[in-house]
């Protein structure tokens, strides 16, 4: 009875501070979301208003710049007029060739450093990884020298091919390849299987969650690219997403925020849909990796 009577006390005591934590935490989690989501509802909200709402609700500050209060659609229609379908396309058929390149080039390129031996193996890898710290920045003008002597220039093709060859993602990959026992290998091979039967029927089937979250970020790298689709494609009737939203406004003319920001929501919503998708796919593959 004793015991008990000590023991209640003390529970007692703990509520409190349980309580305490889940406050402390229940608030901080709501500041990190606030912080990512806040601005996302701005441009969301600003879509749906003109030039003189948008700037209306910021001066002074009020709850309104969250809310389309008396939204139009008429940013969109414009937006639309304007031929950001058109570019909307053009985007999707550069994501699926760029994620279709980098899975045929990374996947072999993974299979040679991981299941062939070879002299020099550790050397050729470090220098493709030391590669990745080059600014992209450096690389557009002998990119368009190749481009160029290709007779690419303001193609989709253009736009994509330079960036099959994925230093992320042969890292990624190859860090799943090792992670699949050799023993598997050498019971194929003694079945009588090739290089190409071991990688289509045991290397492939095994990294399936990899594959997924390469597919996954080189396809935002592609949708947000905005720098080399900028310098290797002139025509209208080949620019992307995010080209043609820096470009819906004519020179000489004041930028209509209304319209930016249409554009951006616009640009956003296949990204949100491809990643509510695979998640999954994108936390694991990352998890099994060893990436932090």
């Amino acid at each position: 009875m004793t015991t008990q009577r000590i023991a209640e006390p003390t529970q007692l005591r703990r509520i409190p501070r349980t309580i305490a934590r889940f406050g402390v935490s229940f608030v901080v989690i709501a500041i990190i979301v606030g912080a990512f989501l806040l601005p996302y509802l701005w441009m969301v909200s600003s879509a749906f208003k003109n030039q003189t709402a948008i700037f209306d609700d910021l001066n002074p500050l009020s709850w309104k710049v969250f809310l389309p209060v008396g939204g139009t659609i008429d940013n969109f229609v414009a937006l639309f007029e304007k031929g950001i379908g058109l570019a909307l396309v053009n985007s999707l058929i550069v994501a699926f060739i760029q994620v279709g390149g980098t899975l045929v080039v990374c996947t072999l390129a993974a299979y040679a450093l991981t299941r062939i031996s070879f002299k020099g193996r550790g050397v050729v890898f470090a220098v493709i990884l030391a590669t990745f710290m080059l600014p992209a920045e450096a690389l557009v003008v002998p990119m368009y020298g190749v481009i160029a002597g290709l007779n690419l220039q303001d193609t989709l093709l253009a736009v994509a091919l330079p960036w099959v060859s994925s230093v992320f993602g042969l890292f990624l990959l190859k860090q799943a390849f090792e992670e699949i026992p050799m023993e598997l290998d050498e019971a194929a091979r003694l079945d009588g299987a090739g290089h190409f039967r071991v990688f289509w029927s045991i290397i492939l089937p095994n990294v399936r969650t990899s594959l997924a979250t390469l597919c996954l970020v080189t396809f935002l790298f592609s949708w947000n690219a905005f720098l080399w689709p900028l310098t290797v494609v002139q025509s209208s009737q080949n620019q992307v997403i995010q080209v043609a939203i820096a470009q819906s406004v004519s020179a000489g003319e004041l930028p209509n925020w209304g319209l930016t920001f249409a554009g951006a929501a616009v640009a956003t919503v296949p990204l949100i849909l491809l990643f509510l998708f695979a998640q999954r796919f994108f936390v694991q593959g990352l998890a099994s990796s060893g990436l932090k």
